[in-house]
């Protein structure tokens, strides 16, 4: 073989092994561009996903401000023709009071930092209706307890009553009058249910998504033995803010 060809021989094999090593620079590359694409989409789906779970949580506590500024409204024509003591107006400026700050908390965040505050604003708010309505029709003012488990929106509660669902594990929950009364005649209470991944489900099934919510109401009533009962299971009400292991075996 002659010197010019064992230069070709020696081009040609380097020029083999450019080609694979483009080829797998190519590959890698390819790899790598399609892996990021991929993490990329998976981050914006989960991010997609959060600002949804946001959205619903901001929506429902929206919802728990108008329905306290129409309990306001009805309070005043309820009120109309009745004598409230100055006790009773100091109780309901309380009210409007905080109908304007669970407002106001509302406008100032976007996210759910502020939620647990609008919700803890609205359940004072509503003690405050309860007491001006015990003061006009000169009944004892109304203890404060934890807010109707099955809808904190239906306001403080009247007593504790054992309930469980089809199947499941009764257990004492706080429950408004209406709820209480629809229990004592067999019937279901109404319960608030949410959207979970497109089904109506009671909202202690919704998982820590709802934890900001619920930790509003319920958080200054950790001690109370109904509450601290719903709260078993290591995750806690003031933790994740649901009642954890709530009818455990349902």
């Amino acid at each position: 073989m002659s010197i010019s060809e064992s230069i070709l021989v020696i081009m040609s094999g380097d020029l083999l092994l450019f080609l694979l090593f483009f080829v797998g620079l190519v590959a890698t590359t390819a790899s790598l561009m399609r892996a990021q694409r991929q993490s990329r989409e998976v981050e914006a789906r989960r991010a997609k996903a959060i600002e949804a779970k946001v959205s619903q949580m901001r929506q429902e506590t929206e919802e728990d401000v108008t329905t306290f500024g129409e309990a306001l409204r009805d309070l005043d024509m309820e009120m109309i023709g009745k004598e409230v003591s100055a006790e009773g107006r100091k109780d309901w400026n309380t009210a409007l009071d905080c109908y304007d700050r669970a407002k106001t908390l509302m406008a100032q965040d976007k996210g759910t930092r502020s939620i647990p505050l609008v919700t803890e604003t609205l359940e004072e708010g509503r003690h405050s209706i309860a007491c001006v309505q015990a003061r006009a029709n000169g009944e004892p003012i109304p203890k404060v307890r934890p807010p109707c488990f099955f809808d904190p929106a239906h306001g403080p509660s009247t007593t504790d009553v054992m309930y469980s669902p089809d199947g499941g594990v009764a257990r004492k929950v706080p429950a408004c009058a209406a709820d209480a009364q629809r229990i004592q005649q067999g019937r279901s209470p109404w319960i608030r249910t949410v959207d979970v991944n497109g089904a109506q489900l009671p909202y202690w099934q919704a998982g820590p998504d709802y934890a900001p919510w619920v930790q509003g109401y319920y958080r200054r009533y950790e001690s109370d033995p109904v509450i601290s009962g719903l709260a078993v299971g290591g995750l806690g009400l003031v933790g994740l803010g649901l009642f954890s292991a709530l009818f455990d075996d349902f």
